[in-house]
C-alpha cells in the first residue's frame, strides 16, 4: 500500500515543517544535515520535501498563508525594536522570528502591506544622551526668536569639495551595456578635494569666502587663527560700521574652533560666540547651501571626474557666487521650523 504524500512511516509533517524545510534549503541555503539538526525531521523527510512540488508540500487555494495580526504585530514589533533588527533581510526576519516557518516574501508582502520597505538608510552624525539634552534646550531656548534675533547670527562653516559626482548617478543603457566605458562612473582611490570656508547672516547677507590652498597644510587651532579669525573678526566690524548691527558668531566644535587660543583670540577681537550643541548640522542653514554647491558644481562639471586643483577652486567660487542671498534669507527664515523639528523629535535627528 503506497504511503500518503509527505508521510514517512507513521508521522507526517505539518504543512508548516514542511514550508520550513523549504525556506531553510532554498532560502537560507543550509546543508539538508543542518536543517536535520535545527528541525528534527529525518534525511528522508527532508529529502522529499525538498524534492516534492511546492503545491504537494503546502496544498491551498487562493494566495499563501499571510501571517495572523498577532504575529503581524510581533513582525513590526521586532523589526522597529532596534537597528540591527532594521537592518535584517526578509529572510533574517524568518529565520529569526519564525524559525523560518514562513518563507521571506511572505514576510515581505506583510511588511509591504503594512507601508514598510527597504530603504537606504540616512546618514547622520552620532547624538549621545548628553547631546540629545543640549539639543533639546537650545532648541526650546531659541524657537521663540524673533526674525531680527535671527537675522545677528553670523553663521559659519567649512565643507570637503570634489570633482565628478555628488549624487547618485543614473545612465540609459541597453541591456549588456553596463561595462561600456561611457555607462561607467569611475571611482577613484584619492579623489582630488579641497576645504572651503564660507559665512552668511540675515543683517549682512552673504559674507566672504575662503578656499584652503593646498600650501597652508592642514585646519588646526593656529592656521585657523591665522586664516579665518580675520577674515570672520573684519566682516564682523564692516557689518558694525555699515548698518550698526553687532553679529554673533556660529562655528562648530571642530578641534581648530574649540580650542582655549582661539577662544581667547575672538574675546580679544571683541568676537561674541553664541553657545553651539555639537553634532548639529540640522541647526546650521548653511549646511543646506554646501550640498546646493555641490549639486552646482556636478551639474555643470560632473563628468570630470578628477580635476585639476585650479579647475576645482575655480568651480568652488563660482558656485559660492552662484548662491543667491534671497535664498539665503529663506533658509533663515526656516530656523523656527528647524528647532521645533528638533524638540518633536526630542533632541534627536530630523530632516534638515
Amino acid at each position: 500500500m503506497a504511503r500518503p504524500r509527505g508521510t514517512i512511516g507513521r508521522r507526517q509533517l505539518s504543512a508548516e515543517q514542511r514550508q520550513r524545510i523549504r525556506t531553510l534549503y532554498f532560502d537560507a541555503h543550509l546543508s539538508k544535515a543542518q536543517i536535520a539538526s535545527i528541525t528534527g525531521a529525518t534525511p528522508d523527510q527532508i529529502r522529499y520535501t525538498i524534492r516534492a512540488p511546492s503545491a504537494d508540500i503546502a496544498p491551498r487555494s487562493g494566495r499563501p498563508r499571510a501571517l495572523t495580526p498577532e504575529q503581524e504585530s510581533e513582525l513590526v514589533d521586532f523589526v522597529c525594536a532596534s537597528k540591527e533588527n532594521r537592518r535584517m533581510t526578509f529572510l533574517q526576519l524568518s529565520l529569526v522570528l519564525f524559525s523560518g516557518v514562513f518563507g521571506m516574501w511572505t514576510i515581505k508582502r506583510a511588511l509591504y502591506r503594512l507601508g514598510f520597505r527597504r530603504r537606504i538608510a540616512r546618514r547622520k552624525p552620532p547624538i549621545s544622551e548628553a547631546n540629545r539634552v543640549a539639543r533639546l534646550n537650545w532648541a526650546l531656548e531659541h524657537v521663540n526668536w524673533s526674525p531680527e534675533q535671527w537675522a545677528k547670527i553670523l553663521w559659519t562653516d567649512e565643507t570637503w569639495i570634489t570633482g565628478g559626482p555628488h549624487r547618485k548617478q543614473y545612465v540609459t543603457r541597453r541591456e549588456g551595456e553596463e561595462w561600456d566605458p561611457t555607462c561607467i562612473v569611475e571611482r577613484h582611490q584619492r579623489k582630488r578635494g579641497w576645504m572651503f570656508w564660507g559665512c552668511f547672516s540675515g543683517a549682512s547677507g552673504k559674507g566672504p569666502g575662503l578656499f584652503w590652498e593646498k600650501d597652508w597644510g592642514s585646519i588646526n587651532e593656529e592656521s585657523y587663527r591665522q586664516r579665518t579669525v580675520p577674515i570672520i573678526d573684519g566682516w564682523i566690524r564692516l557689518c558694525r560700521q555699515e548698518n550698526g548691527q553687532e553679529l554673533l558668531l556660529i562655528q562648530d566644535g571642530a578641534p581648530g574652533h574649540a580650542a582655549a587660543a582661539t577662544h581667547a583670540d575672538l574675546v580679544e577681537r571683541g568676537v561674541r560666540v553664541i553657545h553651539w550643541p555639537a553634532y548639529s548640522p540640522d541647526l546650521n542653514p548653511i549646511e543646506t547651501v554646501w550640498n546646493w554647491m555641490k549639486d552646482y558644481i556636478e551639474d555643470k562639471y560632473g563628468y570630470i571626474e578628477n580635476p585639476s586643483y585650479n579647475r576645482l577652486r575655480a568651480w568652488v567660487w563660482e558656485a559660492w557666487d552662484a548662491v543667491l542671498e534671497a535664498w539665503l534669507m529663506e533658509l533663515l527664515a526656516s530656523m523656527p521650523q528647524r528647532c521645533e523639528a528638533v524638540i518633536k523629535a526630542n533632541g534627536m535627528h530630523t530632516k534638515y
